[in-house]
């Protein structure tokens, strides 16, 4: 699994990019919302990445934050729910207007996504509607103000710890129960540090 890209923006088309990583182009396909927001190509990119493996196809899609990638990874669990339905998904709104959408069971914002009706819209609320609620209700960048140290280190620190399943609160108290120095770490170390003090 390819789980990031960073390399050099090479080309970018209606739906899709190529990054260079050290003379290897990635073709990765993106979302609107991505590519409203793309650097000059020529430029560096970081894309967190989503590899789909099927019988005929191999595809690559990028997004550039892990919450946007995680969403999609949830979308794709929706029996029905393809790569293609859950990019549509992902450029019809931004993130947080989805993810209220779905925890608000907001079927009728859903089904005006092209290509997802309504039976569709609500058997994605109800499978996802916890599962959302749970990962999305509070930012990790928001757990990660006022407990010092480098705030973009600690918030990757608590997406890694909500990865493994524990919710943002429960990741937030584990790092600062673990009494690390948060102004001299990198992320591994606080991520093992915070487990400990959960055992």
């Amino acid at each position: 699994m390819i789980s990031h890209l960073k390399g050099i923006l090479e080309h970018v088309d209606k739906a899709h990019l190529v990054v260079d990583v050290e003379n290897v182009g990635y073709h990765v396909h993106v979302s609107s919302g991505t590519l409203s927001r793309l650097p000059k190509v020529g430029e560096k990119i970081h894309l967190f990445t989503y590899q789909v493996v099927r019988e005929d196809d191999i595809s690559l899609y990028g997004f550039l934050s892990r919450e946007e990638r995680n969403l999609f990874a949830l979308l794709l669990t929706v029996s029905g729910i393809g790569p293609k339905a859950s990019m549509s998904i992902i450029s019809g709104f931004p993130i947080d207007k989805i993810v209220t959408a779905i925890t608000q069971g907001n079927v009728d914002l859903i089904s005006t996504v092209p290509g997802i009706g309504k039976k569709t819209a609500q058997k994605l609320v109800i499978e996802l509607k916890e599962k959302v609620a749970k990962a999305y209700a509070i930012k990790p960048s928001d757990m990660a103000i006022g407990m010092g140290g480098d705030e973009p280190l600690v918030s990757d620190a608590i997406s890694a710890l909500i990865a493994l399943g524990y919710s943002p609160k429960e990741a937030r108290v584990a790092i600062l129960k673990s009494g690390i120095d948060l102004s001299s770490q990198n992320v591994e170390d606080i991520i093992k540090q915070a487990l400990k003090s959960l055992v």
